[in-house]
């Protein structure tokens, strides 16, 4: 098992040196490992090229069978071997852990003076539990396959601009979007939000589209245009009058925020202390932004 960990992690990663340094082991134990490999195999699985370690062709082959057996196995017999009393190791999308959860992860530490924690950026969606982590904040409908997860809060969306975006273009009423720019995320379509404001206008193309919420509002934050912000995120930029909320009008999103541990495994204590943690700086969302009004309309509706 050690020996196929060690090659996954080098041929996903094409690095001896990122695959060492994933698993906590040395460099010479994964090329240990890997020449253990194929010796057994008797192919050759990687070629250097410059500093990475290329996959050969039945590398590959082999890659994407042993990737699909670890995961079979990590469902059937979840990973929690690796847990270690007194440290949390914490998975989260990169843009959601650089904007909201790095600026209020000191409270949490602060409040468990004894747990040592490690939040790991990851992005990919399909491999967010793998070695060694513990809890995964995620964004979505609660419906992964390789997880148990726990709904924290839904989100409301609605458009936001700079105070100088929203006077220049003088935008008092949701029909004013028709002369703004509208900045499109590629996975949040703008089309439920201009339902709900009765504006008949196609799906923005064009301008600027992009695929991070985090992008979406620093473009924003630039004078690009108007984006469709989540509550969540856009907090502390409404709270500092970075971003303005333009309308009264919210819809709430079909997708949520979830903590996920691994199926058939129970939540480790500390995962419960950061979960009930998360919910408390939810709801202590900054007021003034207009956001917990729009929240209540969006109940009501």
């Amino acid at each position: 098992m050690q020996t196929l960990r060690a090659f996954e992690a080098a041929a996903r990663l094409e690095s001896y040196s990122a695959a060492a340094q994933e698993l906590d082991v040395t460099h010479g134990a994964i090329s240990h490992r890997i020449r253990e490999l194929e010796t057994q195999l008797g192919i050759t699985l990687f070629r250097r090229a410059g500093r990475s370690m290329i996959p050969t062709r039945e590398a590959v082959t082999l890659f994407a069978q042993v990737r699909e057996s670890l995961g079979l196995l990590q469902r059937v017999i979840p990973d929690v071997a690796h847990a270690t009393p007194g440290r949390l190791v914490v998975s989260a999308h990169p843009s959601f852990a650089t904007r909201w959860l790095m600026p209020r992860i000191g409270s949490f530490l602060r409040s468990m003076p004894d747990l040592s924690v490690e939040v790991r950026s990851v992005a990919d969606l399909g491999d967010f539990l793998s070695h060694g982590v513990d809890v995964a904040i995620r964004y979505g409908a609660g419906t992964w396959g390789n997880s148990t997860g726990e709904r924290i809060a839904g989100e409301l969306l609605f458009p936001v601009c700079t105070p100088a975006y929203r006077d220049a273009h003088r935008i008092h009423a949701p029909g004013d979007l028709r002369r703004c720019r509208l900045l499109r995320h590629a996975w949040q379509p703008w089309q439920p939000w201009l339902r709900a404001a009765r504006l008949r206008i196609k799906e923005p193309a064009g301008h600027l589209t992009v695929s991070d919420t985090a992008m979406l509002l620093e473009a924003a934050a630039a004078g690009e245009g108007v984006a469709l912000a989540r509550s969540l995120f856009a907090a502390d930029d409404l709270a500092r009058g970075r971003l303005v909320k333009l309308f009264d009008v919210v819809v709430e999103d079909s997708f949520a925020y979830y903590l996920t541990w691994h199926v058939g495994a129970p939540l480790p204590p500390a995962g419960a202390a950061f979960r009930d943690w998360l919910r408390e700086q939810i709801a202590a969302r900054p007021r003034g932004t207009g956001i917990d009004a729009g929240a209540r309309r969006a109940k009501r509706a």
